[in-house]
């Protein structure tokens, strides 16, 4: 294993961690106006799913030597601090904090998800 490899389970479990903490935070004590409640949904959603394709990918990783798929976990970390914390920042700032990195945080999750399907259709063995 790598140290980056390491590294990115490392961020996976405060990811994980933050994830929870500031669900419940939201859920039960941010008083969210329907917009900023709208947002902080859509951010933590997208964290939460993608917590799972980053654990896929450094799954993926562990089982065989494949800088693909370290890069997709890096995609994933990526994408959720871009997209889903934009959400979470102008959720928490009443909407005075503009969004205008959740672009780029959706395009890193994409490129994660494409990068994750490559390096698992490579895994596979042919049995004919």
């Amino acid at each position: 294993m790598t140290a980056l490899n390491r590294a990115l389970w490392i961020a996976l479990g405060l990811a994980g961690l933050v994830a929870v903490g500031i669900g419940a935070y939201g859920a039960h004590a941010a008083g969210f106006d329907t917009v900023a409640h709208d947002r902080f949904a859509s951010a933590l959603h997208y964290h939460l799913v993608h917590l799972s394709a980053m654990a896929a990918a450094l799954l993926l990783s562990g089982r065989q030597t494949s800088p693909l798929a370290t890069a997709s976990a890096c995609l994933f970390l990526l994408g959720m601090l871009l997209f889903s914390g934009s959400l979470y920042a102008s959720a928490f700032s009443g909407g005075a904090t503009p969004t205008t990195l959740a672009p780029y945080g959706g395009v890193s999750f994409m490129l994660g998800w494409l990068a994750l399907g490559i390096t698992g259709a490579r895994s596979v063995t042919r049995t004919y």
